[in-house]
This record gives structure tokens, C-alpha cells and sequence, in this order.
């Protein structure tokens, strides 16, 4: 026991990683009735008559868990499952001293008295396990502290934690309908997850069948809490039902990219006693899983509460570190965050970084609330890399030393949504709170709800804010006159001086034999100089630093860089290297500065791996967080400067891994589509990657993406976009392959249309106008696809004017010869009259058959156009083996009514 000990107070001591803490019934029995007592109960549920029944079937496998869960199986059939809930609220009434025993069934049966004691703490007695667990628990930073899994009904670890001062919340889940990681976000307290069922539900998981049964939504939720996680098991036998089934899995499958550790204590002191459990022996030697032997859960948490980082009273709420928080300078890297790396309490501790003019005037402000009692806050805006991650630290860390009337709280990852509840609780709990927030525009919806409440300057509640300034636009605008904005973007030349200044002094840049004073006015004019010139690009600091530290060899850097990350493998031959050379090369091409929102998301680097997008911020994002300074605004992740994506661009051209790389950004956002991913996912950027692109880095895009949605068509119409591009027959030999199997594709009726113009824009390259005439005008049809809208009746008509004119062109009289005239005039109708004039500006047109067909109603254009080109469509069908139904003659219905909607609504404004 000695040993896992150990490791937990290590545990407490990190910082990337939360504790998750799984209890099964083997604490709780100390004051709960046993096995054998509460089946007992259960017989207690049935009339007496059917009691010898229920004895006949129990009493030869009696003390065992098999009896339990056939004894709840009787009691449902014979009586109700509410029955069964009864004799469990009759078991945990056992450990509330303030019912006597004569009251305890009367008790039991009102939902109303059973769910008010939940909320409180008087009467009720818990093990002494449960009293060292929460003590522990209060001592972990919020960053640590993570959210409670268990198999019990009784709310005795709600109650010891609310008496060591956390406020804990019982999240029932008796069935499948487990929440998301989002909507446990909702909850204001520590969220301890009820997996079989809380004591005052109406439905609880006692039976063998609803216990063992699968639990898909379960085994998403434990997905993504497992991630960056250590999960400590204590007082569970690990027998296989439907949460065992889920653990097992992402321990087995996940736990390496999940970055998950699991230490399971076992009471057992014989390893050969646990050989017989087919699950644990399966586990065992798994990467990740560590067996600890001989452990008494209700003394594994004496001794171990760490030393109070932060002053005396409440702990922090869930999700929050308060400060000041406990700092080491053994591990301390004094180069990391010059170099890239996110700020940690350690840099503003030891490495002595300056106060930057910019930091000054947001503490500034953010004093004028703090002097007035609170009511609003301040908020750092500006580009990627201006240092306001690591000015709020620095004021934070100050207000916590200066201000003894007010409590800082820091906000982590992963921390519940900011409601009225929440902010009351604050409020209770501390009087007066700095609430510290990186990435604010997450919460700044939050914020604009319960502006009501806290910008009342008597609540006591300010807060300290930093956001990418595109982000926090969007909605925290709205909060101008309660949050003020300070911008972070350049350096003066006073922070110039400062910082190198700070950078001789501790060793960072070498003097070269100059006096320090030399040396670090030198270095300011290098910054100086650096920032100016940046100074239309953004990320003038960062990349002034950058310029400064490695100038030329920024390149080289970058390579040492992607050869380290391309050692540590990830999945399917996909490295560490490969996904940060996609989140650069994405940046590089669709948003360098951060500021469009158009980097790689989470989920795209996730899907890069071939994973659910909940793996992203496991071993994926910690690996590229720690080693290559990757940075966030918002849903996006990026370099920390665009010089880097840069950097990594070209040494990928040079090395010939360029296509590689987009194929894999492709295929990333083919994955997305094809499982139906939301625009919010950000698949659309590495879908349509190729659209950014030129020659064989396109075609290698467009390629990842047919492969990552195999059964979709949508990609093989941007393929064939990309291949026309090219010389040669490659476009048409591709296309013929698609047409043949139009029907095999789960969204063809969505997307034939598009697939029939690209190519007809291919048969038109080809010299064959006649049949691209013919499936352009196909692409008009009414009983081809989905109802006909006008942005595919605009592609439609721009190919078949450019079509049918080349077919005028080449011979005389032809049925096609006022067809390039009645398109534009249609085109005009249905998208506007500048459509007509940037498509088709080179087209050989007749004025006087123009102006005539301008004059045409809807009506006779569609019904001239229709005979026009149906028997080219009828040929085209037949001379391209289109797997595709066509009567011999086309149908116009949905383009006369686009053409009259238009129209008429130009009437109106005429």
C-alpha cells in the first residue's frame, strides 16, 4: 500500500494530468448493511406469500453477489422495481442517525425526504475511508481534482466531501442514457458519477441483465474523462458488467492515446487470487494499468493530503485552482516559454519575465473594479503570441499577494459553465473572488447570462480575462462597459529593453564577451528592430523573440523538431510529426496569424490519427504542447508563429513529404463528412483542403479526402474539380470510373448534380461540347437529384452556355444555336445580373437573340431550352454509360420556378 501511497502524492503534485477516482461497494459496507443484509431487505418486499419462493431460489447461493442481483430480479418480476428501490433506500437509511428505526420505511417510501437529506450533512455516519479520501481531495489543486465514478447508490462520498468543504453534486446513470462530457459542465459541484444508480431515482441497475448489458453512451462519457487522466480504483471487485466492459475497452484499446494511467488497488494480498477474474489477468501487463496488492481503502488516504498550497478556508470549486498555488524550481525549463511553450506558474515564479507595458495598463484597470468591491473586469484581446496568457498570470499571482480581502481563483480546462448557482456558491464561499480565465470567449456567453448578478459591484465578484481578439468579438463585445479591453499586440521599446534585460541575467542569451549592459542593449535593438518589421503581421512579440533567439536557424530548429516528433508513433503509421506538420501546413494555407479561425480543429487532429475527436486532448496535444509549443484560439490549434508553419512548409517541399501531409489533412476531413461531423467540428477545412492548393499537393488532398469517405460522391466531385486542372486524360478517365457507379454512393442525390457539371467542364476541355452540353443540361433535370436550388442551377447554366457555344461554333443550324443566349438570360433571373457578367464575359453571344431572350418570360425560356438540349442530354447518358434515369426529356419545372421567383422579385424594385 506503501507504494500506491506514493504515487498519489505524486499524482497531487502534477500538473497535466487529473485524478479520477473510481469506488466500488467496498468502502461504503463499513456502514451500509452487507450482501446478505440487504437481500434480506429485498425479501422484505414481496407479501408473505411469495416469500418461500424467493427463499428457495436465494438460500443455496446466499452471500454471494449472484444471490443480490437474482434477488433484486424477483423482487422486480414479483412486485415492482419500485420495490427494489425501497429496500435500497431502506439500506442507506441505515447510516443516517436521525432516523430511527421506526421511521425508516416510511421514509424510504417518500422521494421528497430522501432527496432532502441528500443535501444535507448532519446525521449521517460514513466511513472513515470516505473522511480521509475527501481531506485528500480538498488538498489537490483544481487542475488535479477531477470528477467521482461509482457503483453505489448511498450519497456517503457526497456527504464526506461536503464536510472536508467541496461542494459535490450525485449525477445519476442508472441506464444508458448517460450525458456528455458538456452537459456535466452544468454542474456547479464536483460531479460524482452514480453509474449504477443514486439512492432517491425511481430506477436503479441491480439486475444481472441491466447490469452486464452494453452501455455505448457510458463508454463515450468515460472516453473523455479518461483523457490526460490517472484513475485510482478503490473497493471495486472489477467484475465484468456494462462499466467494466467500457473500462476494460479503454484500457485495452485507449489508454496509451487517451494518456491514461489506471492504478487499481486490490485488497487481496495473492496475486494467484485474482488470476481466476478473467478481467483483471486481462488487464494486467496492459500499457498503462499498475496492480497494487494489500491496499485497505479505509486507510490507503491517511497521511497523504498534501500541505496547503493556498491560505486557509474553503478549497477551491471544481474545475479551479485558488491561489497561490505550490511551485517547484526543480523541474523548471527557463527556456521553454521563451521559445514557444505556454506559460506555467513556475515561469512568472522563476524566470523573472518583465511586466509588460501592456500588462501594467490591463492591471490598471482591472484595479479600478477590485477598488470599488468588483462588478466587471478586464479582458487581454490581441493576435496569437502578445504574451497574455502570461499576463494574467502575472496579475494574478500579484492581486494574490497584494490583496488579502480578495481570493483568486484560476479557471482549468474542463471546468463547469459559469451560471447564477455557480456564482452564488462563489460567493458564499469566499465573499469576494478574482475569477481568472485563459480563453475567455468560451465562457463569454456565460458571462452575458449572469451579467445581472455580477456586475453588481456589493455581489463581490470580478474577473480577469484573456481571449484572441477575433474570438472574444463574436460575443464578449457585448460586455464593453462591464469587461474592458486592452489590446497586446507589439512591444515598446521600453518592454524591448526589459526583456533583454531579463534574458542576460538569466543566462538566456550569451554576452559574447560584451558588459551585460551591452549585451542586453543590443539585444533590444534586435527586438526593436524585429517587432517593426513584423509589425503588419502580427505576433510582432512572439516573432520578435523568435527572430532574436534563432534568426536563419529558425529552419534547422524546425527540422530537429519534426524528426524528434516523427519518433513518437500514434497510430496507423501516423507519428506525433505528421499530425504537427498538418496543423502547420493548414495554418500556413488557410489562417497564418490565427485570426480566421480556419486552423486545424480537434477533432480534424484527432481524425488525422483515424480516432474519435475526444482523443485529441490525450496523448496527441500533450505531446505537441510539451515538444513543439502548439497554441489555441478557440476550437483551432496552431504554431505559436506563423514563421514556424512557414518553416516547416518549405523543409516538407524540400523533403518531397509535402503530399503526404495534405493527403493526410484530406483524409482527416473525409473521416469527419463521412461519420457526419458538424461545421463546428471544422471538418469543412481539411475536407475542401485541395480548393487551397495547387498541382499534385491538391490532387493529394482531394485524394485523402475520397479515402477518409469512401461511400460518399461529394468527394469525388472536388477530385474531379482538382484533376481537370491537370493535362492529359487522367480527368476523364476518372470521371468515366465515377459515373459508372453513381448509385453505390450513399449521397448521390445530393451531389449528382455537381458530379454532372465537372463533368461536362471536363468533356468541354476534351473537345467533346456536344455531350458536355448534354449532362450540363442534365444537371437542370427535375427528377435527377435533389429539388434543383439556385446555386447548382447557376453551375448548371454557366457550363451549358460555354458548352452549347462551342457547339454553335462548330457547326451551323444545330437545334443549340439560342441556347448560350436563353442560359444567360436564365442566369440573370436566377442569380443576378452580375452572375452572367463574371462567368460569361468572353462568351460569343448574339446581342439581338440576347435581347430577345431578355425579354421572354420564365416560362417560354424553359419551355424553348428544354426541347433544345434533351436530345443531347438523352446521348450524353449513352455515350458516358451514366448510371443515371432519364426519360429521353428533360423536365424544367424547378428551374421556371427559381427563374419566376426571381424575377418577380426584381419586379418589385423596378
Amino acid at each position: 500500500m506503501s507504494d500506491l501511497q506514493a504515487r498519489l502524492r505524486l499524482v497531487a503534485r502534477e500538473t497535466n494530468r487529473r485524478l479520477i477516482t473510481v469506488f466500488g461497494s467496498g468502502i461504503s459496507n463499513q456502514v451500509l448493511p452487507t450482501v446478505d443484509e440487504l437481500t434480506q431487505l429485498f425479501r422484505e418486499q414481496l407479501p408473505p406469500s411469495d416469500r418461500p419462493t424467493f427463499d428457495t431460489k436465494i438460500e443455496p447461493i446466499a452471500g454471494t453477489p449472484l444471490a443480490y442481483q437474482n434477488a433484486a430480479s424477483i423482487v422486480t418480476l414479483r412486485a415492482s422495481e419500485y420495490s427494489v428501490v425501497k429496500a435500497i433506500r431502506c439500506a442507506v437509511l441505515k447510516a443516517c442517525r436521525n432516523i430511527p428505526s421506526s421511521e425508516v420505511t416510511p421514509t424510504a417510501e417518500s422521494e421528497s425526504k430522501c432527496r432532502q437529506l441528500s443535501d444535507t450533512t448532519e446525521g449521517w455516519e460514513f466511513p472513515s475511508g470516505y473522511r480521509k479520501f475527501a481531506e485528500f481531495y480538498a488538498s489537490l489543486d483544481g487542475v488535479t481534482r477531477g470528477p467521482i465514478i461509482t457503483t453505489n447508490f448511498d450519497p456517503l462520498i457526497e456527504v464526506a466531501l461536503r464536510n472536508a468543504g467541496i461542494h459535490a453534486t450525485a449525477v445519476p446513470i442508472p441506464a444508458n442514457a448517460a450525458p456528455s462530457i458538456e452537459q456535466l459542465g452544468e454542474y456547479a459541484g464536483l460531479p460524482v458519477l452514480h453509474i449504477h444508480g443514486y439512492w432517491t431515482s425511481r430506477a436503479t441497475s441491480n439486475t444481472a441483465a441491466r447490469l452486464t448489458r452494453e452501455r455505448p453512451s457510458l463508454d463515450g462519457l468515460l472516453r473523455a474523462l479518461l483523457k490526460s487522466s490517472v484513475v485510482l480504483v478503490v473497493g471495486y471487485s472489477g467484475w465484468m458488467d456494462g462499466f467494466m466492459k467500457s473500462l476494460r475497452t479503454r484500457i485495452l484499446d485507449d489508454a496509451d492515446l487517451l494518456d491514461t494511467d489506471v492504478l487499481w488497488a486490490s485488497y487481496s494480498k495473492n496475486p494467484e487470487h485474482l488470476a481466476n477474474r478473467d478481467v483483471l489477468s486481462e488487464l494486467i501487463g496492459s500499457p498503462g494499468f499498475n496492480l497494487y496488492l494489500d491496499v485497505d481503502g479505509h486507510k490507503l488516504f491517511e497521511g497523504i493530503a498534501q500541505e496547503p498550497g493556498s491560505p486557509d478556508g474553503p478549497s477551491a470549486p471544481f474545475g479551479y485552482s485558488r491561489l497561490p498555488v505550490s511551485m517547484s524550481s526543480e523541474s523548471f525549463n527557463l527556456v521553454r516559454f521563451v521559445e514557444g511553450g505556454q506559460p506555467g506558474w513556475d515561469d512568472v515564479k522563476f524566470a523573472s519575465w518583465p511586466v509588460l507595458s501592456s500588462t501594467r495598463m490591463l492591471q490598471q484597470e482591472l484595479d479600478h473594479w477590485l477598488d470599488q468591491g468588483g462588478g466587471g473586469g478586464v479582458v487581454a484581446i490581441g493576435p496569437l503570441g502578445e504574451g497574455k496568457s502570461m499576463a494574467l498570470r502575472q496579475i494574478a499571482i500579484e492581486v494574490g499577494e497584494s490583496r488579502g480581502d480578495w481570493h483568486v481563483l484560476w479557471r482549468e480546462p474542463g471546468a463547469p459553465r459559469i451560471t447564477e448557482a455557480w456564482l452564488q456558491q462563489v460567493r458564499e464561499d469566499f465573499g469576494r473572488a478574482l475569477i481568472c480565465i485563459d480563453e475567455a470567449d468560451l465562457i463569454a456567453a456565460d458571462l452575458i447570462a449572469t451579467r445581472g448578478m455580477w456586475s453588481d459591484p456589493s455581489f463581490g465578484i470580478a474577473f480577469l480575462l484573456a481571449s484572441h481578439d477575433r474570438l472574444w468579438w463574436r460575443t464578449g463585445i457585448s460586455l464593453k462597459d462591464r469587461i474592458i479591453d486592452v489590446l497586446f499586440d507589439g512591444i515598446t521599446v521600453e518592454d524591448a529593453k526589459n526583456i533583454s534585460k531579463a534574458w542576460v541575467t538569466t543566462g538566456i542569451i550569451s554576452q559574447n564577451g560584451a558588459s551585460e549592459r551591452e549585451a542586453a542593449e543590443e539585444c533590444a535593438d534586435r527586438l526593436v528592430a524585429s517587432a517593426g518589421a513584423m509589425v503588419d503581421q502580427h505576433n510582432t512579440l512572439f516573432g520578435a523573440v523568435l527572430d532574436v533567439r534563432f534568426g536563419p536557424e529558425l529552419g534547422s530548429r524546425v527540422e530537429d523538431l519534426i524528426s524528434k516528433l516523427s519518433e513518437t508513433p500514434l497510430r496507423e503509421e501516423v507519428s506525433a510529426g505528421d499530425v504537427f506538420a498538418g496543423i502547420c501546413v493548414m495554418q500556413d494555407r488557410l489562417d497564418q496569424y490565427g485570426s480566421l479561425g480556419r486552423g486545424a480543429s480537434r477533432p480534424v487532429i484527432a481524425a488525422m490519427v483515424g480516432l474519435d475527436g475526444v482523443f485529441a486532448d490525450g496523448k496527441i496535444l500533450e505531446t505537441l504542447g510539451r515538444e513543439a509549443a502548439i497554441t489555441f484560439a478557440g476550437n483551432r490549434v496552431y504554431s505559436r508563429h506563423p514563421a514556424i508553419s512557414r518553416a516547416i512548409v518549405g523543409y516538407l517541399r524540400r523533403e518531397g513529404k509535402m503530399r503526404e501531409v495534405c493527403k493526410l489533412i484530406g483524409k482527416a476531413g473525409g473521416r469527419l463528412r463521412d461519420v457526419g461531423a458538424s461545421e463546428e467540428d471544422g471538418y469543412r477545412d481539411a475536407y475542401l483542403f485541395a480548393q487551397n492548393l495547387q498541382s499534385s499537393e491538391a490532387t493529394a488532398a482531394a485524394h485523402g479526402a475520397v479515402e477518409g469517405a469512401p461511400e460518399l460522391l461529394e468527394p469525388r466531385v472536388t477530385m474531379l474539380a482538382t484533376l481537370r486542372k491537370e493535362d492529359g486524360d487522367r480527368p476523364l478517365q476518372y470521371a468515366n470510373e465515377v459515373a459508372k457507379r453513381l448509385h453505390d454512393y450513399r449521397d448521390f442525390w445530393k451531389n449528382i448534380r455537381a458530379f454532372l457539371v465537372e463533368f461536362s467542364i471536363v468533356l468541354r476541355s476534351q473537345g467533346q461540347a456536344q455531350t458536355s452540353a448534354g449532362l450540363s443540361a442534365l444537371a437542370l433535370h427535375d427528377g435527377l437529384g435533389f429539388t434543383l436550388d439556385a446555386r447548382r442551377a447557376g453551375y448548371a447554366l454557366v457550363s451549358l452556355a460555354k458548352s452549347s457555344a462551342r457547339v454553335r461554333a462548330q457547326t451551323d443550324g444545330n437545334s443549340m444555336s439560342e441556347v448560350p443566349e436563353i442560359c444567360y438570360a436564365l442566369l440573370e433571373r436566377v442569380k443576378g445580373s452580375g452572375h452572367p457578367e463574371q462567368h460569361l464575359l468572353s462568351l460569343p453571344l448574339e446581342k439581338k437573340d440576347l435581347e430577345k431572350a431578355r425579354q421572354l418570360s420564365a416560362d417560354k425560356l424553359c419551355n424553348r431550352l428544354g426541347p433544345a438540349v434533351s436530345k443531347a442530354a438523352r446521348t450524353a447518358v449513352e455515350e458516358t454509360d451514366l448510371e443515371a434515369d432519364y426519360d429521353a426529356a428533360l423536365s424544367l419545372n424547378d428551374l421556371r420556378r427559381l427563374a419566376q421567383q426571381e424575377y418577380q422579385a426584381d419586379s418589385r424594385h423596378m
